[in-house]
């Protein structure tokens, strides 16, 4: 088989459980991996970026960008040749955030939680091997980090993605935890001692923290939040920036709050 001929069926190298399979439309999932590809750190990218990040070829690539502009899905720049995401990316994401209506009953408790507390609290669901937030409140406007509904963090680094692993089954959990060692192995390098010391510690303690693990001068403690809309599991965090790193406050002062508020929410 010639490249060309192998590129045409290769599966994006995020998905590559799929290859071989013939239910799955490949074309599809890299135009979905594509879109992806744009984040707050890089939100313009050109077909030459994308075609590093994806190991697709060139031609390839412009196919898609050419079709998901036409969609509205990618909109171009005032830079030749460069593209960033279109509108209709936000109104394909705000249904899915609409089902989720707890959003509307935690919003005003966690306002409260922050206020009393001078932290950021999130609401937050899984994607693939992050956490993304459905709902995110602060108390003061100056956090330098990003913390807004749609920001998604690493599942092996941050207290809510550890609390994300304790609301599963052990199986799912296992299962994801199995994940992120061969999907993540950098993540797994870095966070994977102090994740596996969280989940063994959590029946004793009732909460997982991440402690300037992911950013040096940000803490956080998370606790399970259930299931809520949708069946969907989620975990609940409260991060502080700026202030003296003390683990134990967080696990005895701060970690009380967030259960009473896991408790009204129930």
């Amino acid at each position: 088989m010639s490249n060309s001929s192998s590129a045409s069926h290769r599966v994006p190298a995020s998905l590559q459980e799929y290859a071989g399979d013939r239910q799955f439309a490949t074309t599809l999932a890299r135009g979905m991996e594509l879109l992806r590809c744009f984040t707050p750190e890089q939100p313009v990218l050109g077909n030459k970026d994308l075609a590093q990040k994806l190991g697709l070829p060139a031609a390839t690539v412009s196919r898609l960008t050419y079709t998901l502009m036409c969609m509205g899905y990618l909109a171009q720049t005032e830079h030749y040749g460069k593209y960033q995401l279109g509108s209709a990316v936000l109104s394909l994401g705000y249904p899915l955030l609409a089902q989720f209506t707890l959003r509307r009953q935690a919003r005003p408790l966690m306002l409260e939680l922050a206020e009393a507390t001078g932290g950021s609290i999130s609401i937050g669901i899984r994607d693939r091997l992050t956490i993304v937030y459905i709902e995110a409140v602060r108390s003061f406007n100056k956090r330098i980090y990003p913390l807004e509904v749609g920001t998604s963090h690493s599942i092996a680094g941050t207290a809510i993605g550890r609390a994300y692993l304790m609301s599963c089954r052990p199986p799912e959990r296992e299962a994801l935890l199995n994940q992120i060692q061969v999907k993540s192995p950098l993540d797994w390098q870095k966070y994977g001692a102090k994740l596996m010391e969280n989940l063994q510690q959590y029946p004793r303690v009732g909460c997982c923290v991440s402690v300037g693990e992911v950013f040096s001068d940000v803490q956080a403690v998370a606790v399970p939040l259930g299931r809520i809309n949708r069946g969907e599991l989620a975990a609940i965090n409260c991060s502080f920036q700026g202030r003296e790193l003390d683990e134990a406050w967080l696990r005895e002062r701060i970690a009380p709050q967030l259960q009473t508020l896991v408790r009204q929410l129930s």
